[in-house]
């Protein structure tokens, strides 16, 4: 973030198409790979952390049933579009457009966001974090754990020039339930797949394509309430059919790094 204030650039009035310092953009972008970087350095440098292959490993472990990925990448979708239908039924503003499709000049964008927002975090969060902290803590708490530093890492925004414009404690308070229920969520879908790190992402990726599916406007923020909402119905369900303590019917932990 440092460049934000070097240059003085208010973030709330910043788009992809405002001319900024290539330095600008470059702090932007490593800001979305801090987690996995975070994790590439902790497990090359801490002694006993298991190295960078054993940390890679999840992510190319692909062989798990393909309704597996239907979930990863078309559940997003299919909660926003529920979480659509419930303001219908509240009488709560709606979207001009129910689905849509970005247009073409912002497809580049959309798989750099998709790659920054499943690689960029996901080693960090479920690659490292879930998998040690679950040995030791059990999975729902080490989901809880990994959560809330989620949601405190996603609030960096909140921290640069402009970026408390239009920001207030109940969106904080929301990203906070948000994303800690998702982290339930991904880590039942981590440890149900053996430890795939891959559908994680996948998943990760879906949320991402869902908000560009699923249109906004000004008045409808899929992050709040409505969506907030059904993550944490999804979870409360993971945890009643998979239980607490392994988030998975499997009743084994994934497999992980030998020296923690």
């Amino acid at each position: 973030m440092l460049p934000l204030f070097f240059y003085q650039l208010d973030l709330s009035t910043l788009t992809f198409s405002t001319p900024m310092p290539i330095v600008v953009g470059i702090g932007i972008e490593l800001t979305a790979y801090a987690p996995t970087v975070a994790a590439l350095l902790a497990v090359w440098l801490v002694p006993g952390g298991g190295g960078v292959r054993n940390l890679l490993r999840p992510v190319l472990r692909w062989r798990v049933g393909f309704g597996w990925y239907v979930l990863a990448l078309a559940g997003p979708t299919v909660l926003f579009l529920v979480g659509d239908l419930l303001r219908l039924v509240l009488g709560l503003p709606l979207p001009p457009a129910w689905f849509t499709f970005p247009e073409f000049a912002s497809f580049g964008f959309l798989v750099g966001a998709l790659i920054a927002g499943s690689f960029g975090e996901e080693v960090g969060w479920r690659g490292l974090g879930q998998p040690r902290l679950q040995l030791r803590y059990g999975a729902l708490s080490a989901a809880v754990i990994v959560g809330i530093l989620w949601s405190a890492w996603h609030l960096w925004p909140v921290l640069a020039p402009g970026g408390l414009n239009g920001t207030n404690t109940s969106d904080l308070i929301l990203t906070l339930v948000r994303l800690s229920a998702t982290a339930i969520v991904y880590a039942w879908l981590y440890n149900s797949t053996g430890g795939s790190l891959l559908i994680v992402m996948l998943a990760h990726a879906g949320h991402n394509i869902a908000v560009r599916l699923v249109p906004l406007d000004a008045t409808v923020q899929h992050g709040y309430p409505v969506v907030t909402l059904l993550y944490v119905l999804a979870a409360m369900t993971v945890v009643a059919l998979a239980g607490p303590q392994w988030l998975s019917r499997k009743r084994t932990y994934p497999l992980v790094a030998p020296s923690l």
